[in-house]
């Protein structure tokens, strides 16, 4: 009757560029889910920083003091080092996000802020570190995973020890 040489190499394929793309989708999905954990840990980090290192300060600790816009730094970070809260997390998040487009045209921007928890006796000033990143996938268009650019974004909050 009907010979059935050549039948793998069709399934194949057809198969073959379905199993492609749950493949890619599965990678571009899982670098974005570890993208997210970064920018969560580099706003933690920022954050335990500036809180740590307002040991030296005069207790209890004010958004007004002078020495907290050191601790702090200059929102958005320039230059290099870890001389401020904003500095040590947009280093983290610098060394340890995963970009598929290269080159430092999408750099995370980090923003540290100081709030004035409780009043009276009992106030005090917490560090708020916000860390922005916008994930862009592999660029396979309406066949990606990941549609587009996505805002990845995490903030942590931490008492002035």
């Amino acid at each position: 009757m009907f010979s059935e040489r050549g039948v793998a190499a069709v399934e194949f394929a057809i198969v073959f560029p379905l199993m492609l793309l749950l493949m890619f989708g599965i990678v571009e999905f899982g670098t974005m889910m570890y993208d997210q954990i970064m920018v969560t840990n580099a706003a933690r980090e920022g954050a335990r920083w500036g809180s740590v290192q307002s040991a030296s300060l005069a207790h209890p600790i004010s958004c007004g003091d002078p020495g907290i816009s050191a601790i702090q730094g200059s929102s958005p970070c320039s230059g290099s080092g870890s001389g401020s809260a904003c500095m040590v997390a947009s280093n983290y998040a610098a060394n340890t996000l995963i970009s598929y487009q290269g080159g430092n045209n999408n750099s995370p921007s980090v923003t540290v802020n100081c709030n004035t928890v409780g009043s009276g006796s009992n106030s005090g000033a917490a560090i708020e570190v916000t860390v922005n990143y916008t994930f862009q996938g592999l660029g396979l268009g309406s066949l990606s995973a990941v549609q587009g650019s996505n805002n990845l974004s995490s903030t942590a909050v931490m008492y002035y020890e």
